[in-house]
């Protein structure tokens, strides 16, 4: 039987509770590709939000959040005039990554949006400078991890895994590796907490570490 463990003081920096905080072992890691998370203002305080792990790893990237009501959205991080941008979204006009081509000069960077499918979807229509950008699709890979949510779209992966998997085909794996180990480490305690996992070490097989669903979920 697995063991659920709630009800105890998360860290708000990892998301798990004291016992199983992952913080120490975080890496900071350097990326070449420019990126920019605009988040969904319902994300900000949830604390299975992977984005804010990722910026906590990733010291270059840049966050703005959406919509914000009392204030003009900024479009700082878009106006680097050596910088060409796309939108990391599957949209029906998406086009595959491999194909996004940048002017002679220009380096790709990328938007990543934050939030729920639904939430996205309209993230990359009503965004301002955003919804102006080109789509951009990954390829179809395994399915994610991030179990802690219930994905409603096959290609659902949480924002971490999205950015793992790009930076792996624009930088190459070794780039992404210190990353998808410590999303790993943590996913594994997070769903050991919620009592979805037997143990709180990484599985050596993902999709067979699993319990079958409750009927009630």
């Amino acid at each position: 039987m697995t063991q659920r463990r709630r009800g105890r003081p998360r860290c708000w920096g990892c998301g798990l509770n004291e016992q199983l905080c992952a913080c120490s072992t975080l890496p900071t890691v350097e990326l070449r590709t420019p990126l920019v998370i605009v988040q969904h203002l319902r994300e900000q305080h949830k604390p299975t939000n992977t984005a804010r792990l990722l910026q906590r790893m990733v010291p270059t990237l840049q966050m703005v959040h959406f919509p914000r009501i009392d204030r003009v959205f900024d479009t700082t991080p878009f106006e680097d005039p050596n910088v060409t941008y796309f939108t990391l979204y599957p949209r029906e006009d998406a086009i595959p990554l491999a194909e996004a081509k940048v002017p002679a000069g220009h380096r790709i960077g990328f938007v990543v949006l934050d939030g729920t499918w639904h939430q996205c979807s309209r993230m990359s229509r009503r965004v301002p400078r955003v919804c102006d950008l080109p789509c951009v699709a990954l390829t179809l890979g395994p399915r994610s991890i991030w179990r802690v949510r219930t994905q409603h779209d096959e290609r659902g992966l949480s924002t971490f895994e999205a950015v793992v998997r790009l930076i792996e085909q624009c930088e190459g794996p070794e780039a992404a590796e210190p990353l998808a180990t410590a999303f790993e480490r943590i996913t594994a305690r997070l769903l050991f907490m919620k009592g979805k996992l037997r143990s709180p070490e990484v599985p050596t097989d993902w999709n067979a570490a699993f319990d079958p669903p409750d009927p009630e979920d």
